[in-house]
């Protein structure tokens, strides 16, 4: 999973890279597969080898993207300085899978009041 950095998503009209999706791809990629990792070892070193219910799994994968997206948002903060992400950047890498995410307020990535959440397969 190292190259998951390397992936190129472009537009179908045309050569223009979608940034965005790239990125959301990237934290999908190695967030799912630290997980995947993280849940192989509990249960062999654990669990004794006792399998995980898909429900379990589900759930710990949405809470695992739920908070990488408050990491994101978090490093949008104004201490930060230079090193903080763009409020853009991070509000058109999470908006695609963000459940009401055309209800959000304007500033949803900086304002810690305002609760978001992931869009769950249904």
């Amino acid at each position: 999973m190292l190259g998951a950095a390397c992936m190129v998503f472009k537009a179908r009209d045309s050569e223009a890279r979608l940034t965005p999706s790239e990125r959301l791809w990237m934290i999908l990629a190695t967030e799912s597969l630290y997980l995947v990792w993280k849940l192989r070892c509990e249960r062999v070193i654990q669990n004794d080898g006792t399998e995980f219910s898909l429900a379990e799994i589900r759930n710990r994968w949405y809470a695992t993207i739920d908070q990488r997206l408050t990491i994101d948002r978090r490093a949008c903060a104004a201490y930060l300085e230079k090193r903080a992400l763009k409020p853009d950047r991070v509000a058109a890498t999470w908006l695609p899978i963000l459940e009401n995410n055309c209800d959000l307020p304007p500033n949803w990535v900086g304002d810690g009041g305002v609760l978001v959440g992931i869009r769950r397969g249904r």
